[in-house]
């Protein structure tokens, strides 16, 4: 009767173990930041070069890793200087000097939450004279990257945790009798 009830504790505690992994596993319901704000705002045109771009975001981002690339018409770097991060805006200083035409604003920041989101703006010059940049616009829809999470490793690690408690309970049975 010993080594039944040790076999059956042995069993109850994998499974227990086995469920406590999976439950870690569950994907919380979170949402990323996203980007709500650029300026220029996305698409625009405006009459002479922004002295800076600025993206407004949903919460706070992260410093370490916020990038931000301006590329002009002719495909060469308009930035001047490196991205700030104050809260939830960050803030790129371009170029003195840009020419009229196309500019392509590409960026990368992480999440307060630690997801990394990324996406791209576009603004037109019209001339190439310096300005002060107008009031924050609403941004169009900027794709978040995708998450990953670890659920699937923890279900398959419970799933093999599991299944060596029921093989390591049947071969004790099986030794009884």
């Amino acid at each position: 009767m010993q080594p039944l009830r040790r076999t059956l504790g042995m069993l109850a505690l994998a499974v227990a173990g086995s469920l406590v992994l999976l439950g870690a596993g569950m994907p919380v319901a979170s949402a990323h930041d996203a980007l709500v704000a650029t300026t220029p705002a996305d698409g625009a045109s405006v009459p002479a070069a922004p002295t800076e771009v600025s993206l407004g975001f949903t919460g706070a981002v992260q410093e370490l890793g916020a990038e931000v690339v301006v590329t002009g018409p002719d495909g060469a770097a308009a930035t001047d200087g490196d991205a700030r991060v104050d809260g939830a805006t960050v803030t790129r200083p371009l170029a003195p000097g840009l020419s009229g035409g196309t500019y392509s604003v590409a960026w990368r920041v992480t999440s307060a939450d630690g997801h990394p989101i990324s996406g791209t703006t576009t603004f037109t010059v019209a001339g190439g004279t310096a300005t002060t940049p107008g009031p924050v616009q609403e941004a169009s829809a900027a794709r978040p990257a995708g998450s990953s999470s670890s659920g699937p490793a923890i279900a398959i690690g419970a799933a093999v945790v599991l299944v060596l408690a029921l093989l390591l309970a049947a071969r004790q049975l099986r030794s009884r009798t």
